[in-house]
């Protein structure tokens, strides 16, 4: 019987950074509406990115920018990545105190193989989730978290 290949964590991230860094690693239907990369070049663990997400189209949030803060720990990808709004959304899952998503939220969408999950399928379930989130009333543009809310 054939099992799946464990890829190591850094292979894993490298793969990601390079797949975004030649314009993929999201879906088809979220190219150009979500971006990320390392938050700092000096990275060699690539643990903290940067991610931008702009609202879906045709909502309320179509015309915003949303930044958030992406944290893989030494498990990734056999567990979720953390992941904090800076800018302020009223979403399910969201903390409203520190803009960090819940992990359980994270860790129902997140593949019982870890193998298949990656920064960028996490990031189009998150703004897939602001689609239904736009319905409800929203922060004014341009406010944020508080800063010593960061995961990094």
């Amino acid at each position: 019987m054939a099992t799946g290949v464990k890829v190591p964590r850094n292979f894993k991230l490298l793969g990601e950074l390079d797949d975004v860094e030649h314009g993929g690693g999201v879906s088809e239907s979220h190219i150009g509406f979500i971006s990320f990369g390392l938050a700092r070049p000096d990275d060699t663990f690539l643990t903290d990115w940067n991610a931008s997400i702009i609202g879906p189209q045709n909502t309320p949030l179509g015309d915003r920018i949303f930044t958030l803060q992406v944290k893989c720990g030494e498990n990734y990808p056999d567990e979720p990545p953390r992941i904090r709004f800076v800018n302020r959304i009223n979403m399910e899952g969201v903390d409203q105190t520190t803009g960090e998503i819940a992990g359980d939220w994270v860790a129902v969408r997140w593949p019982e193989d870890g193998q298949l999950g990656s920064i960028g399928f996490i990031l189009a379930c998150i703004r897939d989730e602001m689609r239904g989130s736009s319905r409800f009333s929203q922060p004014p543009e341009g406010t944020c978290y508080p800063a010593e809310a960061t995961l990094f």
